[in-house]
């Protein structure tokens, strides 16, 4: 099959961040031996502008002699700022290719979070935003499927056709040397993420006299910023790493850590790709309670939820490591989620699937 890809990022660059989620599933199309055309280069500054709308100029030229069975969208963290790339997707529309868009970011829906700029340019600048909004929301009215992390995301949108569409994970079982009670957290600790609850947990856990290790995977400067008080122990490692690094961490942990705050509205929908990540080495997860982690691994049978508290968190770290057989059964979840619909081949095979079935009618 034929599919035009469009993402926001420049592929020539490493992923980190919102630039993992466009390269897996560009990644997962061809593993899945699907002829792509890809449109990449990042939208975000206007030192960036012209290589963007040179790659947009390419595209309209491709589609001149070209008809791709489906178009699949990667969005933006911003709205979509450049003329060019809203009248692209506009021809794709007209042309009857079935467009599905991934819904990345809602900051935008949530002022009272994210405080607009109050200063004379960041006020303009917000004005701006608001605009290309509102021109990027009326676009999308377009798109056949519109997919969101989440179905906590339906109700701030009106869509005709919003599906989820979740991350994925890579099968790694193979490199997973798990040692019993040691535990990984990647991600942030401020802000949307409880840093603090997670340290005072295993701070909890480690007064008793049962060791659980715990290797900590962190930007440096939100570490630097932490309680030192509560960066002490000798049950804690702590490392600034990503790529074949992190994957050596994470092949010889027991279990994962999600620690989204719960009084945080992100923690509403959000789905952390941290979550597939820790599934693709068959860990389970110990998580602060939210509904989409809820059906992703409590239903699942892969991991306890907990209610946000240190004391809360450290039992449910304990019930997980409470034998090894109970260990195991979760472990034996964790796999068996991940091969059934826990891949990133499973959302291409959704996507495909879905606009298929659009074409069709």
């Amino acid at each position: 099959m034929l599919i035009l890809y469009i993402t926001y990022i420049d592929f020539s660059q490493s992923a980190s961040g919102s630039g993992v989620r466009p390269q897996k599933m560009y990644n997962a199309f061809l593993e899945e031996g699907h002829e792509v055309k890809l449109l990449s280069g990042a939208q975000g500054s206007i030192r960036t502008r012209g290589t963007r709308l040179r790659a947009v100029e390419e595209i309209e030229r491709w589609l001149d002699g070209h008809r791709p069975d489906l178009c699949y969208i990667e969005s933006p963290v911003y709205p979509i700022l450049w003329r060019a790339d809203r009248r692209l997707i506009d021809r794709i529309h007209s042309l009857g290719i079935p467009v599905g868009y991934f819904y990345r970011d809602l900051y935008r829906k949530f002022p009272e979070v994210f405080a607009r700029r109050r200063d004379p340019i960041g006020a303009a600048k917000e004005l701006v935003l608001d605009r290309l909004q509102d021109l990027t929301d009326r676009l999308l009215e377009k798109a056949d499927i519109v997919y969101f992390p989440s179905e906590e995301c339906f109700p701030y949108f009106s869509y005709n056709d919003m599906r989820v569409l979740p991350p994925g994970g890579e099968d790694r079982l193979e490199e997973a040397m798990p040692e019993y009670r040691h535990c990984i957290y990647v991600g942030g600790m401020k802000d949307q993420y409880d840093g603090e609850c997670l340290l005072r947990a295993f701070s909890i856990l480690n007064s008793s006299g049962t060791e659980y290790p715990l290797t900590l995977v962190c930007r440096h400067n939100e570490w630097r910023n932490m309680d030192p008080e509560l960066c002490r122990g000798e049950w804690l490692e702590v490392h600034h790493v990503s790529g074949r690094a992190l994957q050596g961490l994470l092949s010889r942990a027991g279990a994962g850590i999600l620690i989204g705050r719960s009084d945080h509205p992100y923690s509403r929908f959000a789905v952390s790709v941290k979550t597939y990540e820790y599934m693709g080495y068959g860990l389970p997860m110990v998580y602060i309670r939210n509904k989409p982690h809820d059906r992703i691994i409590s239903d699942s049978g892969i991991g306890i939820g907990t209610d946000g508290s240190p004391e809360s968190l450290a039992e449910g770290i304990r019930t997980l490591f409470a034998s090894p057989d109970v260990y195991e059964r979760y472990r034996t979840a964790a796999a068996r989620a991940l091969y059934s619909n826990g891949l990133w081949t499973h959302r291409v095979r959704q996507v495909v699937r879905d606009l298929t079935e659009k074409r069709a009618h």
